[in-house]
C-alpha cells in the first residue's frame, strides 16, 4: 500500500463514525443493564416483605373480589360406565393485590412484571365435583402470574379435569348429556372471597372439536350456596357442558350388524325344510345377538332407572329371533305331519290353498287326484269274475263248470285226472289274483298317503312365506319405531339451550 495515495482528511472522518457507533451500542447496553437492574430491584422489593399466607386485602373485614373464567379447550373422554367426563380447560383468575403495587418511575418505568405463581397468595378455588383427588402438579400447567403496577394480578393456567357427570343412557346412542363443573373456594366464604363470573357463557374460542361428541352449548351461572355445616354463604361458579353424541360409529358397529343378523335369521323361513339346518341357523343367530348384547352392556353403566334405547332394540330383536326359531319348529312339525296319513282339515285347506296362496302368489303344485279315503276293491276283469261266482268243491270235489263238461262228454277218458289238474291250476290263479289285488290296493293307499304328505308340505311352505313376511314387517317397524323418533336437544329444557 506504500505506492497508493491516501488523502489526509480520511482518517479523521473514519474515526468520527466509529466513535458514534460505539456510543450508540454503549447506550443500548447501559439502558438494558439499567432495565434489568430495575426489574431485579422491583421483584426484590415486592417479595421481600410479602407473606403469601395472608389474604391480600386492605381491610380484613372486606371481601376480596376474584374474577374467575373457564375456557373449554377439549373434551378428552366421556366414560359412560364410570360416569366421568375428562376435559381440558384453561383457567383465567384475576384479583387486586394491594401489596404488589409500585411506582413505575422508581423502577425504570416498568409497569408489568412476571412472578412465579408459588411466590404469591393464590385463591384456593377448586372443582367440587371432581372424580380424581390427586396433586394438581401432575394435571395442570402454570408458570407465572402477570402483575401490573396498580396491583392487578392475572393467573393463567391449564388444567385437565375429571369431573363426575350423571350419564343419561335412555336414548343411547342418540343421547344428549348435560355435565356440570362446579368451582368454588374450599376455605374462603363469600365474606372473604367474592367470586365473580366473566359474562354469561363460557369461552369456546379455542375449543377443539371432538370426534364423538358435538358441543351444543357451554354456559355458566353464579350460585350462592349455604352448607349445613357452616352458616356463611359460599359462591359457586357452575359451568354446564351440553353435548350430543355422534351416533355414526355405534350405528355402523352395533345397530347395522344386529339388523343384518336378524334378517339372516328370518331367511331361515326361506330355507327348505328338508335341508335340516333351519333350527341350527336360528340358534346360531340367537347366540350372535347375545354376544353383541354383552358388548353393549359392557359399555353402559349398570343403571336400573331407564332402559337404554339400543338395549331395548337388542332385547326386542332377540325376542323376534327366538319367536322365529319357535315358528320354525312349528313349520317343521307341519312339514312332517303328512307321514302319519292324516288329511288336512277343510278349513285349513280353504285358508291356505284358497286364500293365502293366491295373496302370496304361490303356485300350489297339484299332483294326481288323491284316492278316496279307505281301501275299496279294484274292479276285476270278466274273465276272473266268472270264476269268482263258482265255488270249488271241498276234498277234491269237481267244479260245476267241469261237471257240466263231464256231463256233456260222458265217454271222455281220464276225466278225473284232468279235473284235479284244472282244479289245482285254478287254485293257483285264485291266489295270484288275490295277491295282485292286495298289491294294487296297497299301491293305491300309498299314493293317497303320498298325496296327503305333499299337501302338508305345501301348507308348511305357505306358512313359511307368511311368517317370513310377518317377521320382516315386525323387524322393520321395530327398527324405525325405535331409532327414528330420536331426541333433538329437548332433554335439557330451555334454561341452558
Amino acid at each position: 500500500m506504500s505506492g497508493e495515495y491516501i488523502p489526509k482528511h480520511f482518517y479523521p472522518k473514519t474515526s468520527s463514525c466509529l466513535h458514534y457507533v460505539i456510543l450508540f451500542f454503549s447506550f443500548i447496553a447501559g439502558a438494558a443493564t439499567v432495565d434489568t437492574d430495575a426489574q431485579y430491584r422491583l421483584v426484590r422489593d415486592l417479595l421481600k416483605p410479602y407473606d403469601k399466607r395472608v389474604r391480600p386485602a386492605l381491610n380484613f373485614s372486606e371481601s376480596l373480589n376474584v374474577t374467575f373464567g373457564v375456557a373449554l379447550a377439549q373434551i378428552i373422554d366421556v366414560d359412560e360406565k364410570n360416569q366421568i367426563i375428562t376435559t381440558n380447560c384453561w383457567l383465567n383468575q384475576g384479583w387486586l393485590d394491594p401489596k404488589l403495587r409500585w411506582e413505575p418511575k422508581k423502577y425504570g418505568n416498568i409497569t408489568v412484571v412476571r412472578i412465579p405463581f408459588k411466590e404469591i397468595w393464590l385463591p384456593d378455588i377448586v372443582l367440587y365435583n371432581t372424580a380424581e383427588v390427586t396433586s394438581a402438579d401432575f394435571s395442570s400447567v402454570s408458570t407465572n402470574v402477570i402483575v401490573t403496577h396498580d396491583g392487578n394480578v392475572t393467573w393463567l393456567s391449564m388444567v385437565i379435569f375429571k369431573s363426575s357427570c350423571s350419564i343419561d343412557v335412555q336414548y343411547f346412542p342418540f343421547d344428549e348429556q348435560n355435565c356440570s363443573m362446579s368451582f368454588s373456594s374450599w376455605t374462603y366464604d363469600a365474606y372473604q372471597v367474592n367470586i365473580l363470573n366473566v359474562g354469561t357463557e363460557g369461552d369456546t374460542s379455542n375449543y377443539m372439536n371432538s370426534t364423538e361428541w358435538n358441543l351444543i352449548n357451554f354456559v355458566q351461572e353464579r350460585e350462592v350456596v349455604i352448607f349445613s355445616c357452616c352458616p356463611e354463604p359460599y359462591i359457586f361458579i357452575n359451568y354446564h357442558i351440553l353435548i350430543k353424541r355422534r351416533p355414526l360409529f355405534y350405528m355402523f358397529n352395533l345397530v347395522v350388524p344386529c339388523l343384518l343378523i336378524t334378517l339372516v335369521s328370518l331367511l331361515g323361513f326361506y330355507m327348505p325344510s328338508d335341508s335340516g339346518e333351519k333350527i341350527s341357523m336360528g340358534i346360531t343367530t340367537l347366540l350372535s345377538m347375545t354376544v353383541f348384547l354383552m358388548i353393549v352392556a359392557d359399555m353402559l353403566p349398570p343403571t336400573s332407572d331407564v332402559l337404554p334405547l339400543i338395549g331395548l332394540y337388542y332385547g326386542i330383536t332377540i325376542a323376534v329371533v327366538s319367536s322365529a326359531t319357535a315358528m320354525t319348529v312349528l313349520t317343521l312339525n307341519i312339514h312332517h305331519k303328512g307321514q302319519r296319513g292324516q288329511e288336512i282339515p277343510g278349513y285349513l285347506r280353504t285358508i291356505f290353498f284358497g286364500v293365502l296362496a293366491k295373496v302370496l302368489f304361490i303356485k300350489v303344485d297339484s299332483k294326481a287326484q288323491a284316492p278316496e279315503r279307505g281301501m275299496h276293491p279294484i274292479p276285476q276283469s270278466d274273465y276272473y269274475m266268472k270264476y269268482e261266482n263258482e265255488t270249488l268243491t271241498e276234498n277234491g270235489g269237481l267244479s260245476p263248470r267241469f261237471t257240466r263238461k263231464i256231463h256233456t262228454a260222458p265217454g271222455t277218458p281220464s276225466s278225473h285226472t284232468t279235473d284235479n289238474t284244472e282244479r289245482q291250476f285254478m287254485r293257483v290263479l285264485q291266489k295270484v289274483y288275490q295277491t295282485i289285488e292286495k298289491n294294487e290296493m296297497r299301491l293305491a293307499d300309498q299314493d293317497r298317503r303320498d298325496h296327503i304328505k305333499y299337501e302338508w308340505q305345501q301348507l308348511a311352505l305357505i306358512l313359511d312365506r307368511c311368517l317370513l313376511i310377518v317377521f320382516m314387517i315386525i323387524t322393520t317397524c321395530v327398527t324405525l319405531g325405535i331409532f327414528l323418533p330420536s331426541p333433538h336437544s329437548t332433554a335439557f329444557g330451555s334454561s341452558y339451550v
